[in-house]
């Protein structure tokens, strides 16, 4: 059934927001609407009722979940050992909460606790059994395909501390505001966290100071930024970063020589490794 039609039939069709409501819910192509009852005869709601899918509404764990990490209420709802939280970023509004528990808990293997934060951001609660970590990054893609959309995936670190968990959620809910504006990175560890969220604490001109000072000439440079850039992913490693590159190694050589008559910065020492892998991330950032 196509959605906008539904919708010049009955202007009051919306998206399902999750909160308790008085009307009647539907479920089309697995994402719950809501019709006021006022507006829908019973021949109507016969009708519609035959081209609905199933409704599944937010379950109780889900919703005392909510409550318990955003401090509605100071008990955990159950016992839970390790785990570890992941926010799902859409680009665009996402409301088939019943797709995406289907997807992650079949990529999971498990039951999954899903907190639906807006229509923008949800929050996922894997709880973790010896079970191996799958790294998200090899699967972006295909839930990307499943779930018809795009969106990016923040994981936290592992922890046995539900009460921990509490007192980071909020903050981390804040982060992911702006998070991904400073990073091109689709999935991002927690581990990984600290170059973007610096990056989100400096102005535009606080960035500019920083780069001009580290780059210097090297900014007029593009293609020679982005070899040095990938040769630091190889820490620093001519020979592996040459294989790797398809380059030859006198190549890489010749241009890491030119970067360091430019910026006189020799990546071979950690602290200016380190000077020119933020430099270039705040230059990727604006």
């Amino acid at each position: 059934m196509d959605y906008q039609k539904l919708q010049q039939r009955f202007p009051l069709l919306r998206p399902f927001t999750g909160n308790k409501t008085e009307g009647y819910l539907f479920n089309f192509d697995h994402q719950l609407f809501e019709i006021p009852k006022h507006t829908i005869t019973q021949n109507e709601l016969e009708l519609l009722r035959i081209f609905s899918g199933p409704i599944t509404l937010p379950n109780y764990f889900d919703t005392a979940w909510f409550d318990y990490l955003t401090d509605q209420t100071n008990e955990p709802p159950t016992a839970i050992h390790e785990h570890r939280i992941l926010f799902l970023h859409f680009d665009k509004a996402f409301t088939a909460a019943n797709l995406l528990r289907t997807a992650f808990e079949a990529l999971l293997g498990k039951d999954i606790i899903l907190i639906s934060l807006n229509h923008h951001l949800f929050a996922i609660i894997e709880c973790i059994e010896n079970d191996e970590l799958l790294n998200f990054s090899h699967y972006i893609d295909l839930l990307r395909e499943d779930l018809e959309t795009n969106f990016k995936i923040f994981v936290s670190d592992v922890t046995p501390d539900i009460a921990m968990t509490k007192k980071r959620f909020n903050w981390l809910v804040d982060v992911q505001q702006s998070l991904w504006s400073h990073t091109s990175k689709h999935v991002l560890t927690q581990q990984e966290l600290l170059v973007p969220y610096l990056s989100q604490q400096l102005s535009i001109q606080e960035k500019d100071f920083f780069i001009t000072s580290i780059l210097k000439e090297a900014t007029s440079h593009p293609d020679l930024v982005h070899t040095i850039k990938q040769l630091l992913e190889y820490e620093g490693n001519i020979t592996l970063a040459a294989k790797k590159m398809f380059l030859h190694r006198n190549t890489l050589q010749n241009r890491l020589d030119k970067f360091q008559q430019l910026t006189h910065k020799d990546i071979r020492q950690f602290e200016h490794r380190l000077e020119v892998f933020l430099a270039i991330s705040f230059l990727e950032s604006l």
